[in-house]
C-alpha cells in the first residue's frame, strides 16, 4: 500500500511538472529577456543587435535588455550563457567566431559552440574588404601579391578576431606572398595602425572599413565572400583567387535544453522582424547582409559544416590552438 501510494504521488508530481513546463513555454515570455552580446558596445555586431532588439521586444511584448560581456575573443560572454538556465530568458547573440572558430584558436575553451547551444535563427553577415593603407602604391590584389614578394621583409597584416586572422593567413597560403600576422587585442588599434602604415594590409569588416575607404585613408582591393553594392567595381576575392570564399555570420542562440516551443516562438518572431522593410534598410545601412532563411535545424547543420571548413582553413594555414 505504502509503495503504491508513493508511486502514485511521484506520478502526479511528474505530470504536474510537465503541465507547468508546457504552460510556461506556451505563455513565454512572461518577464524581461536578456540578450548577451560577447563583444563590446559600439562594435558592428552590437549595432546589428540594437536594430533588431527594439522591434523584437514589441512583438514579444516584453523588454529586452542587451548585456555586453566582452572578453577573450567572445568566449567570456558565450561561456556565461552556456551555463545559464535554459528557460529562454538569457540568450546569446553569437557569431562564427564564438560558435565554431574559437575552438581552433584556443586550447582552454570552456564551452562547446555546437553542443551547448540551441540555434534559434541565422541573422546576417558582414563582408570583409581587403584593404591597403593609402600610402602603399598598389591598386589590385595582384599588385599586392607582387609587392609583398618583392619588398624586403615582406608585409604585415593585423588581426583582432578569427575572421581577420583566417582571411589574412589564407591569403598568405594561397598566394605564397611574404606576409606575416600581427595580433591585436583591440580591433580599433589594428585599424589605426593600418591607416598610419605600421601594418600594410588587412581584411577589414565593411562597416568599419567603408568610412575609411570613402575618406581616402584606405584603398579597397577586393571583397569576400561576394561583391558588395556598397563598393561598386571592387571584385570579389574568389574572382581573383578562385576558391577564396570566406564569410562570417551571426545569429541568436539559446542554452542547450531550452524548450522547443520557446525556440520556435523566438524563431518565428525574429524572422518577422527581419522581414520588416525598415529593419532591412537599417541593417543594410551599417553594412550587413541578411543570410538566406533557415529553420533552426538547418542553421545547426550549417554551423556544423562551417566548423569543418574552419578546421580545414586553420590546418592549411598552420594555425594551432594556443
Amino acid at each position: 500500500m505504502k509503495y503504491g501510494l508513493v508511486r502514485s504521488l511521484i506520478l502526479v508530481c511528474a505530470m504536474t511538472m510537465c503541465a507547468v513546463g508546457s504552460l510556461s513555454a506556451q505563455d513565454y515570455p512572461t518577464k524581461v529577456i536578456k540578450m548577451v552580446l560577447p563583444f563590446a558596445a559600439g562594435s558592428p555586431t552590437d549595432a546589428l543587435l540594437r536594430i533588431i532588439s527594439e522591434p523584437l521586444s514589441k512583438r514579444l511584448e516584453k523588454p529586452i535588455i542587451i548585456e555586453n560581456r566582452p572578453g577573450a575573443d567572445g568566449m567570456t560572454g558565450t561561456a556565461y550563457v552556456a551555463q545559464t538556465r535554459p528557460d529562454g530568458y538569457t540568450l546569446l547573440f553569437g557569431t562564427n567566431t564564438t560558435q565554431v572558430a574559437n575552438k581552433f584558436f584556443f586550447k582552454n575553451i570552456n564551452y562547446d559552440g555546437l553542443k551547448d547551444f540551441e540555434p534559434v535563427v541565422a541573422v546576417g553577415g558582414i563582408p570583409h574588404v581587403l584593404v591597403v593603407t593609402s600610402s602603399l602604391q598598389v591598386n589590385s590584389v595582384q599588385d599586392l601579391i607582387d609587392y609583398a614578394k618583392q619588398r624586403s621583409g615582406g608585409l604585415l597584416f593585423p588581426y583582432a578576431n578569427s575572421t581577420t586572422r583566417i582571411t589574412g593567413n589564407t591569403f598568405r597560403v594561397m598566394t605564397g606572398a611574404n606576409v606575416a600576422e600581427v595580433p591585436y587585442r583591440v580591433y580599433g588599434d589594428a585599424v589605426r595602425d593600418l591607416i598610419s602604415g605600421r601594418v600594410q594590409f588587412m581584411f577589414i569588416d565593411l562597416a568599419t572599413g567603408l568610412p575609411q575607404i570613402e575618406a581616402g585613408h584606405l584603398r579597397a582591393l577586393a571583397v569576400t565572400p561576394n561583391r558588395s553594392g556598397r563598393l561598386p567595381g571592387v571584385p570579389a576575392m574568389k574572382e581573383v583567387l578562385p576558391g577564396f570564399e570566406i564569410g562570417n555570420w551571426n545569429g541568436l542562440f539559446a542554452p542547450a535544453g531550452t524548450p522547443t516551443s520557446i525556440i520556435e516562438r523566438l524563431h518565428r518572431e525574429m524572422n518577422a522582424v527581419l522581414d520588416m522593410p525598415e529593419v532591412q534598410k537599417q541593417i543594410e545601412k551599417i553594412g550587413y547582409e541578411l543570410l538566406p532563411r533557415m529553420s533552426s535545424n538547418e542553421f545547426g547543420q550549417y554551423m556544423a559544416k562551417e566548423s569543418v571548413e574552419y578546421g580545414r582553413l586553420t590546418k592549411n594555414a598552420g594555425i594551432k590552438p594556443q
